[in-house]
């Protein structure tokens, strides 16, 4: 289990628009305020039988975000008041990541598990520790 952080733009980037389209809208106040999200990628050694891999290794990446209703609407991005926005977690804490770990990754490890190892221990090992 890694985290990894990623930001939502570039400071810079670079666009080719056609004549008739609007430049893209950024909805943060300065470049230094660009926001960020943390994922949490988890994946396991793959499993091979007769040169066959019957399991690939990958178990899911997951976003450290919360939902949120929005506060109010807006025409340019068809945002309705009260639909779902998704928000970065900015602190996030040990607390968090442990019910983050028990509520998502732990059910999705079982779901993805190869039947034959079921019965035997998983070790997880966060940031190569």
């Amino acid at each position: 289990i890694d985290e990894k952080w990623f930001y939502l733009y570039q400071k810079s980037e670079k666009y080719y628009l056609l004549t008739e389209e609007d430049d893209p809208h950024r909805t943060f106040k300065n470049k230094n305020y660009i926001p960020r999200f943390m994922f949490l990628c988890v994946c396991a050694r793959p499993r091979f039988r007769d040169e066959n891999c019957i399991f690939d290794g990958r178990i899911g990446c997951f976003p450290l975000v919360t939902y949120e209703p929005a506060r109010r609407g807006n025409e340019r991005t068809d945002l309705v008041r009260g639909d779902l926005v998704m928000k970065p977690i900015t602190s996030i804490t040990r607390d968090m990541i442990r019910d983050f770990m028990i509520n998502k990754v732990l059910p999705t490890i079982r779901a993805k598990w190869p039947r034959e190892d079921v019965g035997k221990p998983i070790f997880i090992q966060q940031d190569n520790a």
